[in-house]
């Protein structure tokens, strides 16, 4: 990472994304048929083979925007650090500082794992980047405003809707359905693979 020695450009304000994700969880619920105040509550309630399949749907739906979106996202990301030097960008994208460093690394060198360059200068960092093929991105920050906020929003909608799939896939197993986890993957348009995987964590999330 870089030393004393970089010169960094000013900060990108960015949106809320507390609210953000917030509003984004409370859309996903809404379009499930769940409350947004106490969703566990429709969720033994509800029936379980309709709302496996919604929630597969919005799982592939979100799946399909955070592709769609965030390759432009990390490009604009990279190059506003590497020829930018802009200053406080995990904030402005809304990652933890663990998840912004990560997020370059598998942009720049294909594993999240992967150190970041030492840089002594911005020079270092312009030069490491040019050797590198770090993409130069026009409107960058413009660029990285438009689609951050997008994939925010998605994830969110994602992770809820795993959850309520999750709580759907365990009722379809239980009485009085007692499905298996082949007839709910069918059922769902999802491998068995996953039907297996989300039985298991609502298992472990509900102490079963």
């Amino acid at each position: 990472m870089p030393k004393a020695g970089v010169k960094y450009g000013p900060r990108i304000k960015g949106p809320d994304y507390e609210q953000i994700a917030k509003d984004a969880e409370t859309v996903a619920l809404t379009a499930l048929g769940l409350r947004p105040e106490r969703p566990e509550d429709l969720i033994v309630s509800a029936r379980p083979d309709d709302l496996v399949v919604k929630a597969a749907e919005a799982v592939r739906q979100a799946d399909a925007e955070i592709a769609l979106y965030q390759g432009e996202r990390d490009r604009a990301l990279a190059h506003l650090w590497f020829y930018e030097q802009r200053l406080g960008l995990a904030k402005t994208v809304g990652l933890s500082p663990i998840g912004y460093r990560r997020n370059l690394a598998a942009t720049v060198f294909g594993d999240k794992t992967h150190p970041l360059p030492d840089a002594e200068t911005n020079e270092d960092l312009i030069r490491f980047a040019e050797e590198a093929g770090v993409e130069r991105v026009q409107d960058a920050e413009t660029k990285l405003l438009e689609a951050a906020p997008i994939v925010h929003a998605a994830r969110a909608r994602r992770e809820v809707a795993v959850r309520v799939m999750q709580a759907a896939v365990l009722a379809l197993s239980q009485p009085p359905y007692e499905w298996s986890p082949e007839q709910i993957a069918e059922h769902a348009g999802v491998s068995r693979t996953l039907a297996y995987q989300h039985r298991a964590a609502a298992r472990k999330r509900y102490g079963l």
